[in-house]
């Protein structure tokens, strides 16, 4: 957002938490409004995207199963090869029925599957982490952006080298910076925190070098 935000000019783009804009102008406008017309629907009345969103993991009309951890995923090849490069051509000519996934755990592959259909995820950090590894597999940018913003919403001071450690590892560098900048807010407690303990030393040092010249020891 920005512009006119609550009485304050804001001349550069903000990043926010919202997933749309109509929350942006709900929040932060002055008074708030909306910016588009709204209409009002039946309520047995389903958009495209809900009806799609409706369909996923169900068996009834899916001519696909996706096996991970010993449970099924019911999705569509259509609506795959559609949605994502990778499946546009891992299934362009095949037959399978059942594809099993070893790579990834059931709650990251379907919450993955899941934004095939609905384009938003919605998982707690410690999952999302996987999710940005199989987005970085996948190559899906979007869906990288998805996962650092769920990240950033749910860092503590307890998790936030493993962040750190993730953001380097997927070399995502705007949450690396993100997590960095929380870490050095948070020193103390994040700097006595098991997961410092446990940090990779190269990227301890790494860490111990720029927090130095962040100013984060001033004696």
């Amino acid at each position: 957002m920005w512009g006119q935000c609550r009485g304050q000019f804001v001349l550069l783009p903000f990043l926010t938490h919202f997933c749309c804009t109509d929350d942006v102008f709900a929040c932060f406008a002055t008074p708030a409004v909306t910016w588009r017309l709204l209409s009002v629907e039946p309520d047995d009345h389903l958009t495209i995207a809900q009806s799609i969103k409706k369909e996923f993991d169900n068996p009834d009309n899916a001519d696909l199963r996706f096996q991970v951890d010993g449970k099924y995923i019911y999705v569509h090849k259509v609506l795959l090869k559609i949605r994502c490069e990778h499946f546009h051509s891992v299934l362009n000519n095949g037959t399978e029925e059942i594809i099993e996934i070893n790579e990834f755990s059931y709650p990251v592959y379907r919450a993955f599957l899941e934004y095939l259909y609905t384009d938003s995820i919605s998982l707690p950090p410690e999952h999302a982490i996987g999710l940005l590894d199989l987005a970085s597999f996948y190559r899906d940018n979007r869906l990288k952006k998805l996962c650092q913003q769920t990240i950033k919403q749910g860092i503590s001071e307890e998790n936030a080298i493993a962040l750190l450690s993730t953001a380097v590892k997927y070399e995502a560098k705007e949450l690396e910076e993100f997590c960095f900048r929380f870490c050095i807010n948070h020193l103390t407690v994040v700097t006595q925190s098991p997961g410092f303990a446990e940090m990779d030393h190269g990227l301890m040092k790494i860490f111990i070098s720029k927090a130095s010249r962040a100013g984060a020891f001033k004696n």
